[in-house]
């Protein structure tokens, strides 16, 4: 079966995630070049008792992919199949391969006049990757990437080939949205794009209080939007953009991104975490004053034109850890204030330090109820022309709000994302579980759900059977969430694990089996199969 396989697979192949905190050997590591190579190597799994992690750019930060036994890459998967256009409409729908990476499709639509609605952070995913984990942006009129998805293509356990969308199998087209790799193998995918657009931005030095002052109405003051905040300066980043067909202008200096300042920066770092951690305070306002000044500008904000990707991707600068989570919007001021004290009494102790940005940032990941009408929409309007709206089962934003026009949008509307950085100078690790216990525990009470692509600890407390005492796990460990996440999600958690059994019988997607269990996404029936 794996005979005919185009790339022969590699033995002993050791994949590392991007910021460097895990690794894995894998028995086997394979690059399919098609779909029915695809079937060939999940066939043969399947016959051969083992399990598959396909794995993209790896810049999920958590061990969620690591295995010791099959690893599968997508990258020789990455053609471009088709481009819809609907002109009158303002959109087009492209079908490509699911191993294409962001950045390289942003390439093909800039030179067809598309461009990607919604981005995160990055551009390095894949295409099937950047949805498998809940992906978004920062914005009040956009959600998560997959809502751009109107349809994919599985291999699911069985070696199927299995078509999905909102029409067909649209349980299954819920549970793939959000994945987690659990229900197959995203082969094909088709995304809503828009057309090609910049945007027009400010970037604004203001006070924390401010920030808290203007809470009602700064969130929806544009269409992409995102704060960094720094608690020992006291001091916030907002940040604004439009879209417009403006032209861009020269981007601006950045401290941090020559080559001298970034290595003095991450030289402090690194000094402040394994010699002197009390120096972080101290960095932060010097790093703060080199990159932005002091002089608050609310309002007046210099602005940039920047092609979209450029505008909508950031400097994530060094190796890090990053524990995120989301919670209702209206919560943020309370969340905020509450996380501003606790930094400042631990820095005063001497319990422990963050690294900042803090980054605050917003979605909206409610749907129309009915079809969209796209009467009168121009190439620069707002907001999203949706592939699908269906809400992935395992979504980790709050559920109770409800839809509104764009004109009607509020905070009640929106999630708040709050996540906390902490760097790994020169890939040596930063303490984290102090200051990541309590980011957890006041998340939490604020009706939160972590980013489950990320550095979400957790505690033995919230496992049915742990295997080890609290004080066995390391630092920076994830003990797991089960209990939680099996009352936060309820009856989606239970539809998404009968819907993960059906396509998966035989658990070829159950890799990594201490990930599953510690985070409840396997039920009695998956328990008994990895078991074996």
């Amino acid at each position: 079966m794996l005979e005919a396989l185009t790339v022969a697979p590699r033995r002993g192949f050791v994949f590392k995630n991007w910021a460097g905190i895990y690794s894995c050997r894998s028995q086997l590591f394979f690059q399919p070049t098609s779909v029915d190579e695809v079937v060939a190597v999940v066939k043969a799994a399947r016959q051969a008792g083992k399990s598959v992690v396909t794995v993209g750019a790896g810049h999920s930060p958590s061990d969620m992919c690591m295995t010791t036994e099959w690893l599968m890459s997508l990258d020789r998967l990455s053609k471009v199949i088709s481009l819809k256009e609907h002109p009158e409409e303002h959109y087009a729908d492209v079908t490509v391969e699911a191993g294409i990476r962001i950045y390289q499709l942003s390439d093909y639509l800039a030179s067809k006049g598309y461009a990607i609605q919604n981005l995160g952070s990055i551009s390095e995913q894949s295409v099937a990757g950047i949805i498998c984990t809940g992906t978004h942006g920062s914005s009040p009129y956009h959600g998560l990437v997959s809502s751009q998805y109107v349809d994919l293509t599985i291999v699911n356990g069985q070696g199927e080939v299995v078509f999905l969308d909102s029409e067909h199998k649209p349980d299954v087209f819920r549970a793939a949205l959000l994945s987690l790799g659990k229900i197959g193998v995203i082969v094909k995918a088709t995304i809503r794009v828009v057309p090609k657009f910049n945007i027009k931005s400010t970037e604004e030095l203001i006070h924390f209080e401010t920030l808290l002052g203007k809470w009602d109405t700064i969130w929806t003051s544009a269409e992409f939007i995102r704060v960094w905040w720094y608690p020992y300066s006291r001091k916030c980043i907002l940040w604004r953009g439009m879209k417009t067909q403006e032209p861009l202008t020269a981007p601006k200096k950045s401290w941090w991104g020559t080559f001298s300042g970034r290595f003095f920066y991450e030289m402090l770092l690194w000094i402040a975490t394994q010699i002197y951690c009390p120096l972080t305070p101290y960095i932060e306002r010097f790093v703060f004053h080199r990159q932005y000044g002091q002089v608050e500008n609310y309002g007046r904000g210099e602005i940039e034109i920047a092609t979209s990707i450029d505008g909508l991707n950031m400097d994530c600068l060094f190796s890090q850890f990053v524990d995120e989570w989301g919670c209702p919007l209206d919560n943020g001021p309370e969340v905020l204030r509450s996380l501003d004290h606790s930094i400042t009494q631990a820095a005063q102790n001497k319990e422990f330090y963050v690294h900042v940005p803090v980054e605050v940032r917003c979605s909206n990941t409610t749907f129309p109820s009915k079809p969209q009408d796209l009467t009168g929409r121009s190439t620069t309007s707002a907001g999203a022309v949706y592939g699908n709206t269906l809400r992935p089962y395992l979504d980790n934003t709050p559920s109770h709000c409800q839809y509104a026009p764009l004109s009607d949008v509020t905070n009640s509307q929106l999630t708040l994302y709050i996540n906390a950085t902490m760097y790994r100078p020169f890939h040596w690790n930063s303490r984290v579980l102090h200051w990541y216990t309590l980011f957890e525990d006041t998340m939490a009470a604020a009706g939160g759900k972590p980013h489950w692509a990320k550095n979400f600890l957790g505690s033995t407390s919230l496992l049915e059977n742990p295997q080890r005492q609290e004080s066995d796990y390391g630092d920076y460990e994830m003990r797991g969430m089960a209990k939680c996440i099996r009352s936060w999600y309820g009856d989606d958690l239970k539809s998404f694990q009968m819907i993960r059994r059906e396509q998966d019988p035989d658990g070829v997607f159950l890799a990594n089996k201490s990930w599953c269990i510690r985070n409840s996404i396997v039920d009695d029936h998956d328990l008994k199969l990895l078991k074996r």
